[in-house]
């Protein structure tokens, strides 16, 4: 671990101290074929089948380089602001594990593709920056499963080397996060940049991006530091903030009573809401790196740098800042836009067409209510920005109710049809005529008279319920203010 966070100076149990925290983020390539062989770099639920003697590291293969590495690498460097190496190379990181068959990592560690970068968040109040020390490439590691034997009754873990040499990009940080939050927003900034520049597919359930967490204390008086805690492969936000603050409680014990200085691994047990030891860190002097000597150094042109500089895309921090300002936006909306690339896509689309504070409200409230309530992205349904301009446009010339736009709002999800041909098929047009209605209310009358009777009498609480009961029979047809008006003029109000 070369990094770290240092927070703010804390007050806690009688110490003064100073929480470092650094976050190591590793990233799937969003690349057809694998890392250094030709094998499918796509999810498989069918284990151990895109493999070959290569990425299983059978003696005698030799590495093929995928060149979309570097140009992700260079992608990722240039949105983050790094300096970008003329000159890469290739490592090895050797350390065993039963999930690196070669015994060794390809990784980059002398040569990275990019340093001294800078990632810049929006909060509430205030933007905050966190560097980045270097930003590298490497192969990943076949994903093991533990599970236990149906028959024996004994527990087993199962390798699936689908996922061994799979391209993966590392970013690491310095020590400038103030507390846990803060490495779950940078965590969550990084993700979303990813996704933006087309580099991850930023699924966090199926581990295309995770997080490493180091964390130690410092006591301020006596400069006494604790032992560093790596916690691994946190791979959700919530997570990644519980781990931390588990550890950084357990740190606070061991500045009142010190313990062995050597840094330790651990796990984050979900059911357990804690870390449990893993194993002792290794240092770097463990992993023996030294150049791979079966990949040539790679040279990148000054053009090769600039054009990838040149074509970056809005990055995340820049466009929440943005539809704050171009659509009055509180902050909590356009984060949600930003976080969900689809939706944000198909909001501006919308805004293009009608930028009201209606259509507005449709999508950040409506649409969004609906995607949470099927668990979908916007990828999944029908809806399209032409069908909710429509709709609105059928409820501001008085054709429709807003009651009933949200009926058909739910039917352009889910069909191909369009509004006039929900309204057309299903009869929705908005009742206007207020004979008709008077006619509706007489017979709610008739079929409810102790009702009106206690009205008449005084409880005029059960104007609601008349004006509910006029709804449903017009089936959501016709406007509140006009079916109060009606039983106010018809009850002597």
């Amino acid at each position: 671990m070369k990094t770290g966070f240092t927070r703010l100076l804390t007050w806690k149990t009688q110490i003064m101290y100073r929480t470092i925290i650094g976050l190591e983020v590793h990233a799937q390539l969003l690349t057809k074929s694998k890392a250094f062989c030709g094998c499918s770099a796509s999810y498989c639920k069918t284990p151990n089948t895109n493999i070959c003697p290569i990425c299983t590291g059978h003696p005698g293969t030799l590495p093929n380089l995928n060149t979309r590495m570097i140009q992700m690498g260079l992608r990722a460097g240039a949105a983050f602001s790094c300096d970008i190496n003329p000159i890469i190379g290739f490592d090895r990181k050797h350390y065993f594990s039963p999930d690196l068959p070669k015994g060794y990592q390809i990784t980059q560690f002398f040569s990275p593709i990019a340093e001294n970068g800078i990632i810049e968040i929006t909060g509430k109040t205030r933007k905050k920056k966190v560097k980045i020390k270097h930003i590298h490439l490497e192969e990943d590691a076949a994903r093991t499963i533990h599970s236990t034997d149906t028959t024996r009754g004994e527990k087993e873990s199962l390798l699936d080397f689908n996922r061994a040499g799979i391209g993966l990009i590392e970013i690491v940080t310095t020590p400038d996060i103030q507390c846990a939050q803060d490495a779950v927003a940078f965590f969550e900034e990084i993700r979303n940049t990813l996704i933006v520049l087309n580099i991850c597919d930023g699924h966090l359930e199926k581990g295309s991006i995770r997080c490493d967490a180091n964390i130690s204390l410092k006591d301020i008086a006596t400069g006494f530091s604790t032992r560093r805690v790596e916690i691994k492969n946190l791979n959700t936000f919530k997570n990644l903030e519980r781990a931390l603050m588990f550890e950084e409680n357990s740190l606070i014990k061991e500045l009142k009573n010190p313990l062995s200085k050597g840094s330790v691994t651990k796990d984050w047990n979900e059911k357990l809401k804690q870390t449990t030891l893993s194993r002792d860190k290794e240092s770097e002097g463990d992993y023996r790196y030294f150049p791979e000597p079966d990949i040539p150094v790679i040279t990148l042109s000054d053009e090769v740098i600039k054009t990838a500089r040149e074509n970056i895309p809005e990055l995340p921090s820049k466009k929440l800042q943005r539809l704050m300002d171009q659509y009055s936006l509180r902050y909590e909306e356009a984060k949600m836009l930003v976080d969900e690339r689809e939706l944000a896509v198909l909001f501006e689309s919308c805004m293009k067409l009608s930028e009201t504070d209606d259509m507005k409200n449709l999508i950040l409230r409506d649409v969004k209510r609906y995607l949470n309530e099927e668990a979908k992205s916007v990828g999944q349904t029908l809806i399209s920005e032409r069908k909710l301009f429509n709709l609105l446009l059928n409820v501001r010339n008085g054709k429709i109710s807003f009651k009933t736009a949200q009926t058909i709002l739910k039917k352009l999800f889910e069909t191909d049809k369009t509004v006039e041909k929900i309204i057309e098929e299903e009869n929705l047009i908005k009742i206007t005529d207020v004979q008709s209605l008077e006619k509706i209310f007489e017979e709610i009358i008739a079929e409810n008279f102790e009702k009106y009777e206690a009205y008449k009498y005084g409880k005029k609480e059960l104007l609601k319920w008349f004006v509910g009961e006029m709804i449903k029979r017009t089936k959501g047809r016709s406007e509140p203010k006009l079916i109060i008006k009606i039983i106010k003029n018809r009850l002597g109000d």
